[in-house]
């Protein structure tokens, strides 16, 4: 949702790796500047080495800290800020900081910066949530819908082939009719590196009724395959890469009770209300790319 109002607010300027700060995009005139996305992505990576600095790690944090700068904005203007909660959340960390001389350290600043947008960010969603509660019946209905839906519907382990050419998915097809094992043909013919390590099988299931609204084009192909079934024609993804799909098992899905289920449908139920939010943030918002 968030992506579709920012992409059609402005092209992203993705020039943030250069040496001085520039400001890359502003919110309703709060400027954004590379050097904050730049000290994102040396934080990203300090926690986690494999991931790859490149333009969609840096559009998605440009996207990121358009919104939390919205949220942040709306709180000020909401005087949410002024709260005696806020207040004393504030001054507790600072306090904190003080202690432990984390003030005085390099970059405390931008850290102190990041962690007032974050906490105006969940003032505002609190503000949302209050104004907007999700009421027991709401869920119950929810629940209603969402047990009518899945009803006598069906999950499936699937596994999948992925190469870089019809020809060799189709030596793997060959390879299933004269019942070789499917691991084993995954490990030879896949190009995903996580499927030849898995032997091209996913280990969670996946209700053909969410494949259906996700992946329509392979639910259509193993809809009606039964355990050990597999896709005889390749399927081209449109990038270069084809797809044999295999029925590693298939069993009838359980609809959990309401207990069981209403804590998360009541989450999803208020995750709903604050992008309804955010959302209606975009639509009056004035976000302009600076070249």
């Amino acid at each position: 949702m968030k992506k579709t109002y920012f992409a059609s607010a402005a092209a992203l300027l993705l020039a943030a790796g250069s040496l001085m700060a520039q400001t890359i995009v502003t919110v309703n005139g709060t400027k954004i500047d590379s050097q904050d996305i730049d000290h994102q992505v040396q934080l990203l990576r300090s926690q986690s080495p494999q991931v790859q600095d490149n333009q969609v790690l840096r559009r998605s944090l440009i996207e990121r800290q358009v919104t939390m700068t919205l949220a942040a904005q709306e709180a000020k203007r909401l005087k949410l800020d002024q709260s005696a909660e806020y207040k004393q959340a504030l001054e507790q960390v600072r306090a904190a900081a003080k202690q432990n001389g984390e003030d005085k350290k390099p970059g405390f600043s931008r850290q102190w910066q990041a962690f007032e947008t974050a906490l105006q960010n969940q003032a505002y969603i609190a503000y949302v949530l209050r104004n907007n509660p999700v009421a027991e019946s709401d869920v119950k209905k929810a629940y209603g819908d969402f047990s009518k839906f899945y009803q006598g519907s069906s999950e499936v382990q699937l596994g999948e082939i992925l190469t870089r050419n019809a020809a060799d998915a189709q030596k793997a097809i060959a390879d299933l009719k004269v019942k070789k094992d499917f691991k084993a043909v995954a490990g030879q013919y896949t190009v995903d590196p996580r499927g030849k390590q898995t032997g091209g099988l996913n280990a969670a299931y996946v209700n053909l009724k969410d494949l259906e609204q996700s992946a329509p084009v392979v639910y259509a192909a193993v809809k009606n395959l039964n355990k050990g079934g597999y896709t005889t024609t390749p399927l081209e993804d449109g990038n270069g890469l084809y797809g044999v799909f295999y029925i590693n098992d298939k069993r009838a899905a359980k609809v959990p009770g309401y207990e069981a289920a209403k804590n998360g449908i009541a989450h999803e139920l208020q995750a709903v209300r604050i992008d309804g939010a955010i959302e209606s943030l975009y639509r009056k918002a004035k976000i302009q790319n600076v070249r």
